[in-house]
């Protein structure tokens, strides 16, 4: 399995649109996004084994505003798992706490052909 990690801070202050900026509320949450290509004949083990997973590992950690596994449309073999934290803090303890590593042992990882995580931070939220 390979892991590619990507973080992406993106603050209003650095805005090369000035004008936009004073419109812009700086959020703090951190959404962390995992996107696995699992062949078709894995799909449904996959999600059964995938959701399983978030039910048991996701339910009590701190910050975790919302975590959920999105299905591809026809034709894609990309599922992504998203994951909102209040803020960078939370989703920190997150990954260096019991909870992270329960999830990564599971072997619905192991379903996937490949998988790549990036994570952003949000600018605004309606």
């Amino acid at each position: 399995m390979r892991i590619i990690a990507l973080a992406v801070r993106i603050s209003a202050g650095r805005d090369s649109h000035r004008h936009h900026t004073d419109n812009r509320k700086k959020t703090g949450m951190i959404t962390a996004v995992t996107e696995f290509t699992v062949a078709a004949p894995a799909q449904g083990a996959f999600e059964d084994n995938f959701t399983a997973s978030m039910r048991a590992t996701l339910t009590d950690v701190p910050g975790l505003r919302n975590a959920r596994l999105l299905r591809p449309r026809k034709g894609v073999h990309g599922y992504l798992a998203v994951l909102d934290f209040d803020d960078d803090a939370a989703f920190t303890a997150y990954t260096s706490s019991e909870a992270f590593r329960a999830a990564h042992a599971d072997p619905a990882h192991s379903l996937s052909d490949d998988n790549r995580v990036t994570v952003f931070e949000a600018v605004m939220q309606v």
